[in-house]
């Protein structure tokens, strides 16, 4: 029975179905029977990227039959899902070819889609067909996304099918052979999204996850080079300009205020430069492209190899403090809260750190505390003994410019590393890698 279903499957898709967007959209009239449908209203769930949304609703009439219908109304190539007003989902249908054509449908249950017929549209025929075999199956998937894909790879739903269910592209890593554990590490960067099919544009409105943050986050090594190209790469792949304006930001987002924000920043830089600026430029929202464009000059000001201002603010007792005074050839500076639970933990671990370490490479702290709570902070400093190290309050009287803004400070702890010259060395890394930035430098 499923080869008999993939030659007719071939025999549908072979006349004239090729990698070509479907331009007539507008208008369409999808109705859809059943046999004492309990609901009064049933709803077409539309997807855009990781989003869902309803796209139509309609009222069952005498509990048989329900009619989405408008004749002005786009409705864009993609995926849609019958649905009900608890979630609960019945059947799928693709919109590419067909925006007018019936379903047949029999008992109206979970799996209400074993029964269906579909009169008016092959491609949907040849859909609920695949959801019947995948129903069948118990939604172990096996064999079945491929088989059909194969029997249809240059449509639609050949590379829908392909973009959801193949993984059998991505190497899967066996930790317990070290041999070739480099070689398939590679082939996982390289491969990672063979499956999707970055020039059709209808896949943006398919319920398909691409996982941006495990890629590159988490599978890519926090190098800045490396993430650039990949990331440059992956919005290059794309054909459609609709689809580069909802993965950009979405680079973005995922780059700003990361916990290795001293490499993502300069990733997120990078971006900006390539797909912001100059006529290529990816055509995302004049009010995105600004918010874009405020964080890259805030966080091109801090990144590695930078300048920053010397920093002037005031002790507990009003005495004045400039880090440009420090004749050092390193200064720490440490914005902190004596209100905050990781400070207080880390502040005692950075004091023993400078006693022990201070002479030896010849630096200082320059500690900022982002408190109003004055007497909480004297406290802390006297109880922990900061004294040894300049202590400064960002709400005594005014420094001498906006520290928050300027170095983009959004928690506490964070850590700058700066030579004499107040050339950004480190920023953001754990007290544990001091040692280490320290012996970079050197």
């Amino acid at each position: 029975m499923r080869f008999f279903v993939l030659l007719a499957c071939i025999f549908l898709f072979a006349m004239g179905t090729t990698n070509a967007q479907n331009t007539v959209t507008q208008g369409y009239e999808i109705k859809i029977t059943g046999d004492k449908i309990s609901e009064n209203t049933l709803y077409l769930q539309g997807y855009y990227g990781h989003d869902a949304f309803i796209f139509d609703s309609a009222k069952v009439k005498g509990q048989k039959s329900i009619t989405f219908k408008n004749k002005k109304k786009e409705m864009p190539a993609g995926i849609y899902t019958l649905t009900d007003r608890f979630g609960n989902e019945y059947l799928d249908l693709i919109i590419d070819q067909n925006r007018s054509f019936t379903v047949n449908g029999g008992n109206w249950t979970d799996a209400f889609v074993m029964s269906v017929t579909v009169e008016g549209s092959d491609e949907n025929a040849q859909f609920i067909e695949f959801q019947k075999q995948m129903e069948a199956s118990g939604q172990q998937f096996d064999k079945t996304p491929q088989l059909f894909y194969e029997s249809m790879p240059e449509s639609f739903l050949g590379h829908y099918l392909k973009a959801k269910y193949n993984n059998s592209l991505l190497p899967q890593l066996n930790l317990d052979d070290t041999s070739d554990a480099t070689l398939e590490y590679q082939q996982l960067i390289d491969h990672y999204f063979d499956s999707y099919t970055f020039d059709d544009a209808r896949l943006l409105r398919c319920p398909i996850y691409l996982d941006l943050h495990n890629y590159f986050l988490e599978t890519l090594p926090a190098d800045a080079k490396l993430v650039t190209r990949k990331s440059t790469d992956f919005i290059r792949s794309f054909k459609s300009p609709e689809a580069q304006a909802y993965y950009l930001p979405l680079l973005f987002n995922l780059y700003d205020h990361t916990v290795n924000s001293m490499i993502y920043d300069q990733v997120f830089v990078a971006l900006f430069d390539q797909f912001c600026k100059g006529p290529n430029r990816v055509s995302i929202s004049e009010d995105l492209a600004r918010y874009f464009q405020r964080s890259a000059d805030r966080k091109r000001k801090i990144l590695p190899g930078e300048t920053v201002p010397a920093l002037v603010s005031y002790d507990i007792n009003n005495g004045k403090h400039a880090s440009s005074d420090i004749d050092k050839d390193y200064i720490i500076v440490w914005f902190w809260d004596a209100d905050c639970d990781e400070c207080k933990v880390e502040t005692p671990k950075l004091r023993d750190f400078y006693k022990e370490f201070a002479n030896y490479y010849n630096l200082e702290v320059y500690a900022v505390a982002i408190t109003d709570d004055l007497e909480q902070w004297d406290k802390f400093c006297k109880d922990n003994d900061l004294s040894s190290w300049v202590n400064v309050n960002y709400y005594m009287n005014d420094p001498n410019y906006d520290f928050i803004e300027y170095f983009d400070l959004i928690t506490t702890p964070v850590i700058y590393l700066l030579d004499k010259k107040h050339t950004i060395i480190a920023r953001n890394f754990p007290l544990e890698e001091i040692h280490e930035k320290l012996r970079i430098k050197n």
